[in-house]
């Protein structure tokens, strides 16, 4: 069974046998060339792959840009990538040492089939650092990108167990990150292509200081101006059980002021 997993530009779309997310072997990849209504599968040269390379992966993650593909993961200190330039004929293997910046891989994208982001995580017992890693030849080679200026930056800290990015174009740039301590996102945008970074301060009503952040939510945006912004909120009572909320935030500047437009319970 076929699960829509992705499509992007409906040209690509992929899913995984029973979940399996870290297996490669799992991965099934699909590709139409008439808009979606009908789809082909690409074949992926797992068995050109030693297996030790990507057996104890934690996820794989796949990103596509018309005839150009990477799927991407890490076998620390190595990221792994298959990279296509023609539609999935033909596939490298790509190798590149990340050291310390990575365990895992929250997110990829790429803005040109040059110029690409990866954000990455490093899991420890109640905390979570990520990176953020920018190439500028296709994947190739890789470099850490300081978001929060700090001069000794050594990733984003935080008591988190997800986090998200996202570039809307190829100046303008999210990062988000959950809050296993309290209900304050860690949101980061960049206006510069990755340059510098701003931490964006949202309002949260104190009535929520003791929910904590489950979600990594992105903002998303109908325009360059209008955008929405969800925080998904929760916390045990009294009784044990778990209550939820969702506050939505709006802005009308393109991200620099947020607005608290509605808060739900769930």
């Amino acid at each position: 069974m076929l699960l829509n997993n992705n499509i992007q530009n409906e040209k690509w779309k992929w899913s995984f046998k029973d979940n399996k997310i870290s297996s490669l072997k799992d991965l099934q990849l699909y590709k139409s060339d008439d808009g979606g209504k009908t789809w082909t599968q690409i074949y992926i040269p797992v068995d050109k792959i030693p297996e030790s390379d990507y057996e104890d992966a934690e996820n794989i993650v796949p990103y596509f840009m018309d005839n150009n593909g990477w799927i991407a993961w890490i076998v620390s200190p190595t990221l792994y990538i298959l990279k296509t330039t023609d539609g999935g004929l033909n596939w490298d293997i790509l190798k590149f040492e990340i050291d310390k910046y990575g365990e895992a891989i929250s997110a990829l994208q790429f803005m040109t089939p040059e110029e690409g982001w990866l954000l990455t995580t490093v899991n420890g017992v109640g905390m979570q650092i990520n990176y953020l890693l920018k190439t500028d030849d296709g994947g190739k080679t890789w470099e850490n990108v300081n978001v929060t200026g700090e001069k000794n930056y050594d990733g984003i800290y935080s008591a988190a167990n997800s986090s998200n990015m996202k570039f809307y174009n190829k100046n303008n740039g999210w990062i988000s990150i959950s809050n296993n301590l309290g209900p304050d996102p860690l949101l980061f945008r960049t206006t510069d292509g990755g340059k510098s970074w701003r931490k964006i301060e949202l309002s949260v009503p104190k009535v929520y200081k003791d929910y904590y952040l489950s979600s990594a939510n992105v903002p998303v945006f109908t325009d360059s101006k209008n955008g929405e912004l969800i925080l998904e909120l929760c916390k045990h009572n009294k009784d044990n059980k778990l209550e939820k909320h969702i506050l939505v935030y709006e802005t009308t500047d393109g991200g620099n002021m947020w607005e608290l437009i509605r808060a739900d319970n769930l």
